[in-house]
């Protein structure tokens, strides 16, 4: 019961800032709206954006297909079928380039452009938000893979301070401390997206320019072979030994549950794992603190982002740039990212929001110190190619770093042929 009250006020006190802030918004049509959201948190964060759009004015209406059933498969065959969404969330900037390509996207640049609100966009949101110097999309909000989460008890049993890692090596330097309190010091779920997602977490520790050079929408095959590539491998190769017998093919949250009950002091995953402790009515600073990977040189940003289809007429176009507004609105970012557990699309956008969200803004005010995830830009046949790798090595101890680099090279040869 509280958590509904919670939710209603924050929604209505949202719809009444936004309603005031528009009063002179030109009429508005229907837009249909595909996501595959499903859980309490994602559907009453979203109602923040539908209730302020609805308030303008607007009709809403949602197709929506839940998380595990191939959402995409449904959302290409509407899109190729003649029947497809005004506005669907979609983050893969590949599939948005194709789209523009073929006509079928609306560009958003010079609106964004007329909204005057650059400045408090974080440079890695605006880069999710851009294809080849166009914006496509509108993000909802922000999540950062790469994070760490640790046992406030555990760490003060094993007598050490996660803060006080400057480095990866400092880190690793306090685990036979850690093991001699009877306590795990790093786990890890050894499933392969949760690999690759920890060799991303590596490379850009190491170096954002590496990262966005592997994964970014332009890879470059000459980094594949660097001194800045074999020390990532070198660190990611590090947490496999070090890995406890239990983390082969461990779930994400079973993993986050060993750190809840202090069986491990840490682990080092996507800040999605706020939501768990959260759930188990765990404290931030009291039960449970967070930090960014210990000297980490920038981190993966990964964001929710609705896109749009071209406006069939000026009703249409009316609609589209006022959702579009709406999701970049101070109040309306705020509000969505308290209910979500994410943090908000804006720098200013502060209000409400946790010590882990603050943390969050805080790093990606710096220059180059965000790079969106290789889920918007890799290209997604060179995604799954690097992933296999990423799986082989961490799994095939003998392996080398010039056999990975090696099987890479030629992966890469084989999807970018030329």
């Amino acid at each position: 019961m509280k958590k509904v009250v919670i939710l209603g006020t924050v929604l209505v006190a949202a719809t009444a800032v936004v309603a005031s802030s528009f009063a002179q918004q030109k009429p508005l049509g229907e837009l249909v709206v595909f996501n595959n959201w499903s859980s309490d948190a994602e559907i009453g964060a979203l109602n923040v954006v539908r209730n302020a759009f609805q308030a303008q004015g607007g009709k809403w209406t949602d197709i929506t297909i839940a998380h595990d059933t191939g959402a995409s498969i449904p959302l290409i065959n509407m899109l190729t079928g003649g029947n497809p969404p005004d506005v669907f969330i979609e983050s893969n900037a590949g599939l948005r380039r194709e789209l523009f390509k073929q006509g079928l996207l609306n560009d958003f640049t010079a609106y964004y452009n007329s909204l005057k609100i650059d400045k408090y966009i974080p440079p890695a949101v605006k880069d999710a938000m851009t294809v080849d110097g166009k914006i496509l999309s509108a993000p909802l909000a922000i999540h950062i893979v790469g994070t760490v989460f640790w046992n406030v008890a555990a760490a003060k049993k094993a007598g050490v301070n996660p803060k006080s890692w400057k480095s990866m090596d400092a880190m690793f330097g306090d685990f036979a401390k850690i093991r001699k309190a009877g306590i795990i010091p790093l786990a890890i779920g050894a499933q392969k997206w949760q690999l690759e997602y920890l060799l991303g977490s590596m490379m850009v520790e190491v170096s954002g320019s590496l990262y966005d050079d592997i994964c970014g929408l332009n890879p470059k095959r000459a980094s594949i072979d660097s001194k800045d590539m074999r020390q990532a491998l070198a660190y990611f190769r590090r947490i496999q030994k070090e890995a406890d017998p239990g983390s082969a093919n461990r779930n994400w949250n079973d993993t986050t549950a060993l750190v809840m009950r202090g069986d491990a002091l840490m682990q080092l995953h996507g800040d999605w794992m706020k939501g768990e402790f959260l759930a188990a009515k765990k404290k931030l600073g009291v039960d449970f603190d967070t930090m960014l990977v210990p000297g980490a040189a920038g981190v993966q940003v990964t964001v929710d982002e609705e896109t749009f289809l071209k406006p069939a007429n000026e009703t249409k176009k009316n609609s589209i740039e006022a959702l579009f507004k709406i999701m970049l609105t101070k109040s309306i970012t705020e509000n969505f990212s308290v209910i979500k557990g994410s943090t908000p699309v804006r720098l200013d956008a502060t209000k409400g929001i946790d010590k882990h969200a603050k943390l969050v803004l805080a790093a990606l005010k710096k220059p180059g110190f965000g790079h969106p995830v290789k889920n918007i830009t890799m290209d997604q046949d060179w995604s799954g190619a690097f992933a296999d790798l990423a799986d082989a090595f961490w799994n095939t101890p003998e392996m080398t770093a010039d056999q990975f680099i090696s099987q890479a090279q030629g992966k890469f040869d084989e999807v970018f042929k030329k």
